[in-house]
């Protein structure tokens, strides 16, 4: 007579038997798998490079260990293939993949047939194997599609076909993501198309898709590349109250275009909101504002500014000095500017050729010959090296 306790020990002995032979068996077939592989690799770098069957030679490997060839298998020869630019197999062993094989072809292996495409210039070959991606029995995704997009967007020839492209891939139920719409606007930017790029900046929410800090800045800088001021200014303001927070590498190129465009009083404004944003604006920036007052002829506010600098703690540099030393000399105060020769060399910031030639030419201007022989002479026992200054500067 069976008891009840004598099947239940039956029963798990019959599942554990079970669990052990399927176990054994995913081993065996992982055994098999990388055998067959370590296999292919050795016969692949033993063929010629020309009139070899690699999908024989594949077939044949996996075979011989009583498996079939994995979809790894299929990447790694794909990979081989490109390497050693022997483009003309890959779209038998595409067709093979397509044809003959029935498991589901991961979507990696298109992404990288696609990116190894665009390297090679097929750009035709890249699209139509997108579009071909559902006959491989795999789903296109947004990540196939960016793939495509990196490659399109890269040349002039493959952004005439990004349209066709997008208009496709709803029909094929792809969902645009935020990296689908940051690889169109870069490129979009690059290429000069600022409208468009505004356009797919605003079409990403309807996307459910928020631009990134990255993407902002791209599209700012931008601006301020191909744009004007009243422009950059507006977009700026948009983005801020998108919740972007520029910071100093935004801020530099705004300050910038102000200044290129004569508005140093609003370069400094943004000078200041830096500031009051927690920001500490280097001391290039004020390099540059400092200068255009100068040029500016607007010499307090370039007393101003100089002042400024020292109280929040900014030490200046050689170009700092002489830019101011320049203002000086250019509003009648060349003592001022010679004071601040002995100023520079307490900061441990040596005057140059160009400062020295500065005051010089402040005092002749002047009409102080006397001065300005008097700092000649000084040059020339203090600094031998400096004495090399230009011929104009020598006064008899």
């Amino acid at each position: 007579m069976i008891t009840s306790s004598s099947r239940v020990r039956n029963i798990c002995v019959r599942s554990c038997r079970w669990f052990a032979s399927s176990h054994n068996g995913k081993r065996q077939r992982s055994l098999s798998e990388q055998l067959a592989m370590e296999t292919l690799k050795k016969k692949i770098a033993e063929e010629p490079n020309d009139g070899t069957n690699y999908i024989s030679i594949l077939i044949n490997c996996f075979r011989s260990y009583g498996t079939d060839p994995s979809p790894s298998a299929y990447a790694f020869v794909i990979r081989h293939l490109f390497r050693k630019r022997m483009l003309a197999h890959v779209s038998s062993v595409l067709e093979h993949l397509e044809k003959d094989e029935r498991f589901d072809v991961p979507e990696g292996i298109f992404v990288t047939v696609i990116q190894n495409f665009g390297r090679t210039g097929r750009l035709q070959d890249a699209v139509d194997l997108f579009f071909r991606i559902p006959k491989f029995r795999s789903t296109p995704s947004a990540v196939s599609l960016n793939a495509l997009l990196a490659v399109l967007c890269e040349s002039k020839e493959g952004l005439a076909m990004v349209g066709d492209v997008l208009s496709k891939a709803p029909e094929m139920n792809i969902r645009f993501e935020a990296t689908t719409f940051s690889i169109l606007i870069e490129a979009l930017c690059q290429n000069g198309k600022l409208s468009f790029a505004m356009e797919l900046l605003e079409m990403m929410q309807l996307h459910d898709c928020d631009p990134d800090a990255r993407l902002y800045s791209i599209v700012l800088l931008s601006f301020c590349k191909q744009g004007g001021s009243a422009q950059v200014i507006e977009f700026l303001e948009k983005i801020q109250n998108a919740g972007f927070v520029p910071g100093a590498l935004e801020y530099s190129h705004v300050i910038s275009l102000l200044i290129d465009e004569g508005k140093a009083d609003d370069a400094h404004s943004f000078l200041e909101l830096m500031r009051m944003e927690g920001q500490r604006p280097g001391i290039m920036m004020y390099d540059r504002i400092l200068d255009a007052f100068i040029l500016a002829n607007d010499f307090k506010k370039a007393d101003d500014l100089f002042d400024e600098m020292l109280l929040i703690g900014l030490v200046p540099c050689s170009t700092t000095y002489n830019t101011y030393i320049n203002g000086l000399c250019k509003q009648g105060s060349v003592e001022k500017a010679r004071r601040m020769l002995t100023c520079m060399e307490r900061a441990g910031c040596k005057p140059d050729v160009q400062t020295f030639n500065t005051v010089i030419d402040g005092y002749t201007k002047a009409g102080d010959m006397a001065k300005a022989k008097e700092l000649m002479q000084e040059v020339c026992e203090k600094r031998p090296i400096i004495g090399t200054m230009d011929r104009k500067h020598t006064i008899y």
